[in-house]
């Protein structure tokens, strides 16, 4: 019975919503993607938050997509970019900050769970997190590749990324 109540509560306390992609323009020119989340008490903190974001994704030379998400209140993070070379895609590639490997130093096809390359913490700022959420794509080398995002998710629970905090310095603030 721990186990079963253990369980009840990680379903309680975890929230996930998903959405499908499309095509990404071979122009350069950047494409969203949204998600409305809805129902989440109104503030995300180090206590409950982003947990994680995941995706599949085709490109015929994966390297040329930076991918970032941005939020109800307008705070963007840089979550992949330039990464991958030549190869085709992320199959079931989730970025989480308390991931113990970087994306950077994941192997292909980056199936699993990686730290993105920017701050995903910073997002649980203590803002209202219903609204909605924007996967901001692009190609980054135009006109010679074509790809698309075939989906992607988000997972919100009691073990988010923690906001980066400036506690001090030697230097003036």
């Amino acid at each position: 019975s721990f186990y079963i109540i253990t369980w009840l509560f990680y379903q309680i306390v975890r929230s996930d919503f998903f959405a499908t992609g499309g095509s990404v323009p071979t122009d350069g020119s950047p494409i969203e993607f949204s998600i409305n989340v809805s129902g989440l008490d109104d503030e995300i903190n180090k206590s409950f938050g982003l947990e994680s974001i995941c995706l599949n994704a085709t490109h015929t030379w994966i390297a040329d997509l930076r991918i970032v998400l941005r939020a109800p209140d307008g705070t963007e993070v840089l979550i992949v970019d330039n990464i991958g070379g030549d190869l085709d895609s992320f199959v079931n590639t989730c970025l989480n900050a308390n991931a113990s490997q970087s994306i950077y130093n994941a192997p292909y096809p980056f199936t699993g769970t990686f730290k993105p390359i920017g701050q995903m913490g910073n997002f649980n700022n203590g803002q209202n997190p219903n609204g909605i959420w924007t996967l901001i794509v692009n190609d980054t080398y135009p006109f010679a590749d074509d790809g698309n995002i075939v989906d992607w998710s988000m997972s919100f629970g009691n073990n988010p990324g923690k906001p980066f905090e400036f506690t001090a310095s030697k230097q003036p603030i």
